[in-house]
């Protein structure tokens, strides 16, 4: 099973990537994705975003704001895939769009993709007054959170603004971040339901930094979210493509046999 299926992505979707860990490499995986089934694919920000490790990059082409939407249908029957900037800022990073510019990019046979938030390269986090910024017309958003935080303690090592998080979970500073709490992150209307738009489906990921097997407190934790109103919680070692478990209100379903 590949993340597309995984997470029920198709043509026409623009993608906001949000939270914690895994969102760079889940846009530019489910990019790689798009294209080798002949959709054409747009990695693109409403933040910055860093060039991904270990993991292909479509074509960079930039673009002013009023621009980009003319760009974008002009290079993509090009390259088939592409990444559209603005610009490059500090330390490498690259820069996007307002999200109305954004808005602008959708379109029949594609797939956009929108890292909408940032973390600080940390895997969890709870957004700030200014965040997320994902786009009006994001059909799917995204929460991502990396599993590696779970049994570490709340502190700003592991989370990005971990007083924030806290607040939302119920717990203090150093105490341990459990399934329990972590759910209560994602759940929570000023967490990981901020600024979904109405109608877009509402979508997790717990993202594994590598291949292996699956944590109790991983598998626990899908669980809560799926119960908790998400569409589909889905474990996956993202940049390698491995998809672990789907989890919904009403299914598991297990990877394929080619996945591991």
């Amino acid at each position: 099973m590949e993340l597309l299926d995984a997470l029920g992505i198709g043509a026409g979707a623009m993608v906001a990537a949000v939270g914690g860990g895994g969102k760079t490499s889940l846009v530019f995986r489910l990019a790689q994705e798009a294209r080798e089934r002949g959709l054409g694919a747009v990695v693109t920000t409403t933040v910055k975003f860093t060039r991904p490790a270990g993991l292909p990059m479509p074509q960079v082409v930039w673009a002013r704001a009023e621009d980009a939407a003319a760009v974008c249908e002009r290079e993509l029957s090009r390259f088939g895939a592409m990444t559209l900037c603005s610009g490059e800022g500090g330390r490498g990073r690259l820069l996007g769009f307002e999200p109305e510019v954004a808005d602008g990019l959708r379109g029949a046979g594609r797939v956009v993709l929108v890292e909408a938030d940032g973390s600080a390269h940390r895997p969890f986090k709870a957004p700030a007054a200014h965040e997320p910024v994902i786009p009006g017309a994001a059909t799917e958003v995204v929460v991502c959170m990396g599993a590696q935080v779970l049994g570490k303690p709340l502190d700003s090592r592991w989370v990005h603004r971990p007083e924030l998080a806290g607040a939302l979970a119920g717990i203090a500073d150093g105490d341990p971040v459990t399934p329990k709490a972590a759910a209560a992150v994602l759940l929570h209307p000023e967490g990981g339901r901020k600024g979904v738009p109405e109608g877009a489906r509402w979508l997790a990921l717990v993202s594994l930094p590598g291949p292996g097997p699956v944590p109790g407190a991983v598998l626990e934790l899908a669980g809560l979210l799926a119960e908790g109103g998400y569409e589909r919680a889905v474990i996956a070692a993202v940049r390698e493509g491995i998809v672990y478990e789907v989890r919904s209100d009403a299914m598991v379903s297990a990877p394929s046999a080619d996945n591991g």
